[in-house]
């Protein structure tokens, strides 16, 4: 019997039977997308948390816990642990190790989300070698109480060139400030925190908070949240590390070296998941056999039939082979679509609600998923066949 008319048959046996067919494929589809699902869960907040550090190299804030200082600072969550003074920021500013400093004031919102102030120089970071902040309309700002909008902020609150807003002291429900800013520019996305912030000049927020109007007292006094430092090498960032390690008016950290603290604390829940997805894997894999070998079996009859009429028995095997390696790539392909799809959907819904965007790039451990379910169900496919061949009536 010729290749085309082999595969003509399986065609043609598979859509005999639709709903049996869509059985077969929903279930392989549900079982695959679960464990490409769950990979890519856990590599892509991996990855999200790794792409949030990236653009600062330098933290320094007030003393306490690193984690804090890199949540309020890099992630822009969670309430300030308080203010570093004026004096020790500037002494950071003007150390030689120093290539650039941003001061960094939190405490503010607008409508839910962080008021950032800063200064020019946020514009200098770089990551990998390209601007990370880049402005997609207007302008940034070169006066007082002007406002650059986050891609995520202008998305979430409508804010564009020309807008006029005014901050909340603290989160919502705090007591709004009296002078008013004005939105000159809006940021292409960062893909990280900073999508969601309002960054304003910093001098703006020290002179809301010293004499607005709005019945505050002075806060701030020239002091910062924070200072976001690039060193000028990394021998220069160890050495304000090991300077500033008793320094009791600020803490220096790493970023990204807190990030790989964190990891190796949640290092055992990753583990776990990872061995969740294996165990979902293999699970999937013999739940597929077995789904494959009831569908095989079923179709008794029309192979007795078909050697009745002359069909040999290699051929016999072949359509079982070829119709079940059919239905298990089209549950795989189905399954991989849909556990992409889900997760970058539960994402979308984490990145609105967190600081942290994580990403799903294709990569070879999520490939290898659905190509090995493919690779051991064809194998078992092929000896399902023979075993529903050999068990023919003669």
């Amino acid at each position: 019997m010729r290749v085309t008319t082999v595969l003509r048959v399986a065609l043609r046996r598979i859509s005999s039977r639709p709903f049996q067919t869509f059985s077969v494929v929903s279930v392989i589809a549900f079982s695959s997308g679960l464990a490409v699902a769950l990979f890519l869960a856990a590599s892509g907040l991996r990855l999200g948390l790794v792409n949030a550090v990236a653009p600062f190299d330098i933290a320094a804030g007030v003393r306490g816990s690193p984690y804090q200082l890199v949540l309020n600072t890099v992630f822009l969550q969670d309430v300030p642990a308080g203010n570093i003074p004026a004096d020790a920021a500037q002494r950071l500013s003007d150390d030689s190790r120093v290539d650039l400093a941003i001061p960094v004031a939190l405490g503010d919102t607008y409508a839910g989300l962080p008021v950032v102030g800063t200064t020019s120089a946020i514009t200098d970071v770089k990551v990998k070698g390209v601007p990370w902040l880049r402005i997609k309309e207007g302008r940034f700002w070169d006066g007082a109480f002007e406002a650059v909008v986050g891609a995520k902020a202008a998305a979430l609150t409508g804010l564009r060139p020309g807008d006029i807003f005014r901050t909340t002291h603290g989160s919502i429900g705090g007591e709004e400030h009296g002078t008013p800013f004005k939105v000159v520019g809006v940021c292409h996305s960062v893909h990280g925190p900073y999508d969601r912030a309002i960054l304003v000049d910093i001098a703006s927020v020290w002179a809301e908070h010293d004499h607005g109007g709005d019945g505050h007292e002075s806060e701030s006094g020239g002091e910062v949240t924070a200072m976001l430092i690039r060193p000028r090498s990394y021998a220069d960032a160890y050495g304000l590390l090991a300077s500033y390690q008793r320094d009791q008016s600020c803490q220096v950290v790493f970023p990204a070296q807190t990030a790989v603290r964190l990891f190796s604390i949640i290092g055992q829940g990753e583990e776990f998941l990872r061995a969740v997805v294996r165990s979902v894997a293999v699970c999937t894999l013999l739940t597929t056999i077995l789904i494959l070998y009831w569908s095989g079996a079923s179709r008794r009859d029309e192979r007795e039939l078909l050697h009745i009429l002359g069909v040999p028995h290699g051929a016999l095997a072949a359509i079982s082979w070829l119709e079940g390696t059919m239905l298990l790539s089209s549950g795989v392909a189905l399954g991989w679509i849909i556990g992409r799809a889900g997760v970058a959907a539960a994402f979308g819904l984490l990145g609105n609600a967190t600081a942290i965007e994580p990403t799903i790039p294709l990569s070879a451990g999520e490939i290898s998923i659905p190509a090995a379910l493919l690779a051991a169900g064809s194998i078992g496919a092929f000896f399902t066949a023979l075993e529903h061949t050999s068990d023919r009536q003669p």
